[in-house]
């Protein structure tokens, strides 16, 4: 199989267009041009230094509506309410017709026709003495002869007396033979398919019979290429071979004088001149060849250019030696680069260099085998490569183990739920650039360890615990990860060394007060373990408070207010060492509302309070005490100087005062004075005297 070496790689955004058909054409020696069939397209010329488009301006059919779309905008520019529209024609870009069926006929301009064909962009209206030839912009209206024959590159109108030829250009030639027209070969001159089935060459004579459609492929390998039906036959030295059966378009095989192309179900089989394979497409929909190239064309509108060179590699080796200097380095060609993947490796970065090369950097998923398995490729072609290499091993080494046991209940300092640490070395050296993960076992127990170099040394202190102070050593296991893959389990033994509490240590006692309980303790450290000696004493203190609704009240030290009701409050202080809950009960002031209501000489004041609370009141020389009711009313003389009068209630040991203050003693001496004008009044009319 021969590698292709793609010269071109790129996408073309037309998935706008729905229904597309587009196919390659020759232009000349070194370039194809891509056409679709739409109504206006612009020119897209396809060579090996890209592709030039002239311009964005598309005008296509969609459904019963033509739309042009112009700088990334989509414009109605036509609609048909008839359903009988089956296709639209356009002149001069701006004028568009649509062609109606109805019945049996065609209708064109109010124009009636038989039949209607078209075939790649060229569409024929079959009149009954003329026929319309209609080629992108180009209109042709010539005689109708006996059959049309249409090719890529050709149409023929076969006449009683000859052939009219009409080449993709709308150029008109005339020859005086009657028959398909297939094309011209300088060594063979005109070749033709006459109407009783020859293959006749200009310069040679008949050559060969076919009784179905003939399509001349191309001059390959000093003969020709001829598609009889659906059978690709070569013409060479008086006689005929069969190629390739099942072949279902012209379209669908293709040739230069060194190469030849069949197509079939997406799949393109490149031939060299011995008929030997060398190559397969995928995904194609057309493909075309200059006189060195393949030009190919996908179905998602990618377009490619290759060259088949027989000692061409996408891939080029740089350094094929993993170690933890260097890794495996390749140099891959971008257009290979589309699909690329390892199987058995890892791609760690990606670097792009100039004359469009990536240098792919990677790791062995394995340290001990010998290739990488390594497919590359685009939608057009894909292959798969082992590339062999050698590896450093990965080496991890462990000094210096033990394990510290605190005894009479020690625990770590730094992990109080621990009573033990394992302490050792490890030196490692992992040909990676990837994550390196440690997990190291022990006791039932698991500490894990990342990495940040490939190589190191690192002395390792992991908290354990320890439950049989008997034991003499300890086996600990060590697993190495790079990513998620083990690629190294090791097991060595930690000898226990006891560690005893002696009272020349550090000692320090801490105090904690818990409600009612008080709590010693004796701490003892050596700077790895530590042992706590734990004193209880109980301490009893007043919990429950009482307090004014509303008041600040100090509890132990902090200021807080009081609300109505049981309130839980938790003092805490000294770092959490001291934590006391209070019940404090918030009193509200049972003195809702007080009035007073003048009537004659004597003032009535009534209150508004919670029942059964001692109360008394205060008004001038007067004064009343008792005990609240749900209605509350003392009866006080008027007493014109003084304009207050004072409350006090008594509960829980808490004295609440209200004051209630006259608006107008002015109007109080008025009615005062006046209650006693009218007393006198009564007086002197008892005598006789008003």
């Amino acid at each position: 199989m021969t590698i292709p070496d793609f010269i071109l790689y790129q996408k073309l955004g037309l998935n706008f267009i729905p229904n597309l058909n587009c196919w390659l054409e020759s232009k000349n020696e070194n370039s194809v041009q891509l056409k679709c069939n739409v109504l206006r397209q612009p020119s897209v010329n396809i060579s090996e230094f890209g592709i030039k488009i002239s311009d964005d301006k598309w005008i296509f059919r969609k459904g019963n509506i033509v739309v042009m779309i112009e700088d990334g905008k989509e414009t109605i520019i036509r609609k048909d309410e008839d359903e009988y529209v089956v296709d639209y024609i356009m002149y001069n870009d701006s004028e568009i017709y649509p062609i109606y069926l109805k019945g049996r006929k065609y209708n064109l301009n109010g124009e009636e026709y038989e039949k209607y064909l078209s075939y790649l962009d060229r569409k024929i209206l079959v009149g009954k003495r003329n026929l319309i030839i209609i080629l992108g912009n180009k209109q042709l209206n010539i005689d109708r002869g006996e059959r049309i024959y249409l090719s890529r590159s050709f149409i023929s109108v076969i006449y009683d007396s000859g052939t009219k030829v009409i080449d993709r250009e709308g150029n008109i030639s005339y020859f005086n033979f009657k028959g398909d027209y297939l094309g011209f070969i300088q060594s063979y001159g005109i070749i033709y398919r006459s109407s009783d089935g020859l293959i006749v060459s200009s310069k040679k004579g008949n050559i060969g019979i076919c009784v179905d459609e003939s399509y001349l492929i191309g001059e390959f390998s000093g003969g020709l290429l001829i598609l009889c039906g659906e059978s690709l036959k070569q013409y060479y030295n008086t006689g005929w071979r069969e190629i390739e059966r099942n072949i279902d378009s012209e379209l669908f095989v293709n040739s230069n004088r060194n190469f030849f192309g069949v197509l079939k179900k997406g799949k393109l089989y490149i031939f060299d001149s011995n008929f030997s394979k060398l190559s397969t497409f995928d995904d194609v929909n057309s493909f075309n060849f200059d006189s060195k190239r393949i030009y190919l064309f996908s179905n998602d509108g990618t377009v490619g250019l290759a060259k088949l060179e027989e000692n061409y590699r996408p891939i080029k080796i740089i350094n094929v030696n993993n170690s933890v200097q260097s890794p495996i380095i390749l140099q891959v060609d971008e257009n290979y680069f589309h699909n690329f993947s390892i199987k058995n490796g890892k791609m760690i970065d990606i670097k792009v260099v100039e004359d469009k090369k990536k240098i792919v950097i990677i790791e062995p998923f394995e340290y001990r085998k010998n290739s990488l398995e390594i497919s590359a490729g685009n939608i057009f072609f894909s292959f798969l490569d082992a590339i062999p290499y050698t590896s450093q091993l990965p080496k991890i080494e462990f000094s210096s183990a033990k394990i510290l046991a605190a005894d009479e209940g020690g625990n770590l300092i730094t992990s109080p739920d621990k009573n033990a640490l394992l302490i050792f070395n490890i030196k490692y050296s992992i040909p990676t650039r990837s994550q390196i993960t440690f997990t190291i076992e022990a006791l039932n127990q698991t500490f894990k360890f990342l990495a940040r170099e490939n190589s190191g040394k690192k002395l390792l202190k992991i908290p354990l615990s320890i439950n049989n102070l008997k034991l003499l050593d300890v086996p600990v296991n060590v697993y190495a990860h790079v990513d998620d893959r083990l690629i190294a389990s090791l097991e060595f033994l930690a000898p226990i060394k006891i560690v005893r509490k002696e009272t020349t240590l550090n000692q320090n006692k801490i105090t904690i007060i818990n409600n009612s309980v008080k709590k010693e303790i004796v701490v003892i450290k050596n700077g790895i373990f530590e042992w706590k000696q734990l004193f209880e004493y109980p301490l009893e203190y007043k919990g429950i408070l009482f307090g004014k609704e509303g008041e600040k009240i100090e509890v132990d030290g902090e200021k807080i207010v009081v609300r109505e009701g049981y309130n839980l409050v938790r003092i805490v202080k000294d770092n959490a060492n001291y934590a006391r809950e209070y019940l404090v009960i918030g009193i509200k002031n049972p003195i809702k509302s007080v009035n007073a209501e003048l009537k004659e000489n004597q003032i009535t004041v009534k209150l508004d309070m919670e029942t059964n609370i001692p109360f008394e009141i205060f008004y001038g020389p007067h004064s009343f005490r008792g005990i609240s009711k749900e209605e509350t009313q003392i009866t006080f003389p008027i007493e014109p100087i003084y304009n207050s009068i004072k409350i006090r209630a008594y509960t829980h040991g808490f004295t609440y005062e209200s004051q209630y203050e006259f608006v107008d003693t002015i109007k109080l001496s008025i009615l005062m004075a006046l209650s006693e004008a009218k007393a006198i009044k009564e007086v002197l009319s008892n005598f006789g005297i008003v």
